[in-house]
């Protein structure tokens, strides 16, 4: 029988909080890196079963599609089962599925296990920072951010590396096995640690089926027609029916949502001054995060000529920069005015995205890599304070909404970043075979530049974000 929280802060005293980090940062850590992890065993995979690149690149989208969707569906399953239930339960199917990968015997099988594993993932990243917020003092939660965002940061970083490594040693299947020691670890420190909900919910709340449709269908739709635009043709019919399909399922989603009792995204937290902007500077953090993934690697090896593995090394300093960088971001947070950090943050990135720009053949591959660190540490700054201001505006029941639609509005964008990069790198590569004339990098100096132009206009939003005040930011720890 599980425990309360005050019994287990009785048991393990000031360490207690701790352990629920450590809980937490264990399972966010595996799931996210099961994001970036498959990137590099793709190849073999579409070797294996004798698909297209083009139907490869499913198993990177899906994830993230499924990803932002599972943020949202974590709001119904806390409210109807409580953290510790959904935490666990979120292992168990994780390991399902990770098993599933690793013995499956289709393509599509495989497909349907990234879209569960996008769902889980999904699921549990709000789930983590809900937890924590609830034994972190006021004082302490920008520090608890901070410290959980590094099992966020160090998952992603190290999963290019260590699938290079699994796909040489053994097989591509080995990307999806690694995950199970680390899930059955977390589910015994969830099993010690976690505690049982304080109160039962007298009425549960629904699950919004339609809208959940109306939001799948939509992604789906606008992540596939603006994808397939360089290749069919942006005024082709499947491409125009896609857009127009998912600008109507958005359309319904919203007036669905608006009449809806219990609607999956409570549209009327957007009423309280501060949350849209703090929205939408989440949105470009992550179209920044996960486009830069997507692009270095590339870069690196279509036009510079290097290995995977180069390519995949050349991702740990930014990340190991970013992840050592949250926690003292953390503490400012709980010291500085939030908005200050984001603002420097926001120019940081635009800078080193600017010089990216400018990168050819024969380039300092430390030069690139001392950019990507820069440009991530400026992604750090805006994290933890973003998350602060969002939920310091909105009342206590709406917490959880709250970290949740901060962490869908990250994930969105990091879909979006993405596709828009894919867009611009065929596009550009399109418009200069289509001229005769060469170019070292076609493409990714507009993706580059993009980004730099992308986060100066986040200066806007960034500007008219709430942020705590500086009382209850000093408030002392609760005893």
């Amino acid at each position: 029988m599980p425990e309360s929280i005050e019994q287990l802060q009785q048991r393990y005293g000031s360490r207690y909080k701790w352990w629920v980090m450590l809980t937490v940062m264990v399972g966010t850590m595996t799931m996210s890196l099961s994001s970036t992890i498959v990137n590099v065993a793709l190849p073999d995979i579409m070797e294996t079963f004798a698909v297209s690149h083009t139907m490869g690149q499913w198993l990177v989208t899906a994830f993230l599609a499924s990803m932002a969707i599972g943020m949202l569906l974590n709001i119904w399953m806390v409210d109807r089962f409580g953290p510790r239930t959904t935490y666990m339960g979120a292992l168990v199917i994780f390991v399902v599925a990770a098993l599933a990968g690793g013995l499956a015997v289709n393509f599509s099988m495989l497909v349907l296990v990234r879209v569960v594993q996008g769902l889980i993932a999904g699921m549990v990243q709000p789930l983590a920072m809900l937890m924590l917020y609830a034994v972190f003092p006021v004082s302490q939660r920008g520090q608890a951010i901070g410290l959980y965002a590094m099992g966020v940061v160090l998952g992603p970083s190290a999963g290019p590396v260590a699938g290079g490594v699994l796909v040489d040693w053994w097989s591509w299947r080995a990307v999806f096995l690694i995950v199970l020691p680390f899930c059955i670890f977390a589910f015994w420190l969830g099993r010690s640690f976690l505690s049982r909900p304080q109160s039962t919910p007298q009425v549960h709340r629904r699950l919004d089926v339609v809208g959940l449709l109306l939001l799948s269908g939509w992604m789906v739709l606008l992540l596939w027609g603006l994808s397939e635009g360089p290749h069919l043709g942006w005024t082709s019919l499947p491409v125009v029916a896609g857009l127009a399909a998912a600008a109507v399922l958005f359309i319904a989603f919203t007036v669905h949502q608006l009449r809806s009792r219990t609607p999956l995204l409570a549209l009327r937290i957007f009423r309280y001054a501060g949350f849209t902007p703090a929205f939408l500077v989440a949105v470009l953090t992550g179209a920044g995060l996960f486009a830069s993934v997507y692009l270095l690697p590339i870069l690196v090896q279509t036009g510079m000529g290097e290995s995977a593995s180069a390519a995949g090394m050349l991702l740990m300093p930014s990340g190991v920069a970013m992840a050592l960088a949250f926690p003292v971001i953390g503490r400012l947070t709980d010291r500085l005015l939030p908005k200050l950090l984001v603002a420097i943050g926001l120019v940081m990135f635009a800078v080193s995205s600017l010089i990216l720009s400018e990168i050819r053949p024969g380039s300092s591959l430390m030069l690139i890599a001392l950019l990507a660190a820069v440009g991530r540490v400026g992604l750090a700054m805006t994290m933890p304070p973003v998350v602060v201001g969002a939920v310091s505006i909105v009342p206590q029941e709406m917490v959880n909404q709250a970290t949740g639609l901060i962490s869908f509005a990250r994930q969105f964008g990091g879909s979006l970043g993405v596709v828009v990069s894919a867009i611009l790198l065929q596009e550009g590569t399109q418009w200069t075979a289509a001229v005769g004339i060469p170019a070292a990098f076609p493409g990714y100096q507009d993706a580059f530049i993009l980004m730099a132009l992308l986060y100066l206009i986040g200066l806007y939003p960034m500007a008219r974000m709430k942020t705590p005040a500086r009382e209850e930011r000093k408030q002392p720890p609760a005893t």
